[in-house]
């Protein structure tokens, strides 16, 4: 997810010729990572069944 939103951002530089800041960015990264581990389903004994929590304790 971080590789594609920063290409994302690479290739709005280079063809729209606007851009977001750092922080911008880091915070579109962090919605998408927190949207997609949301919609995950996960049965009683899966692996990563914890990583919502465990994203949330990595990130600020």
């Amino acid at each position: 997810m971080t590789i594609y939103g920063v290409q994302r951002e690479h290739n709005r530089r280079r063809h729209q010729k606007s851009w977001s800041t750092a922080v911008q960015v880091t915070r579109c990264i962090d919605r998408t990572m927190r949207n997609r581990i949301s919609s995950l389903k996960y049965g009683s004994d899966h692996k990563f069944e914890e990583l919502m929590r465990r994203w949330f304790e990595v990130t600020p």
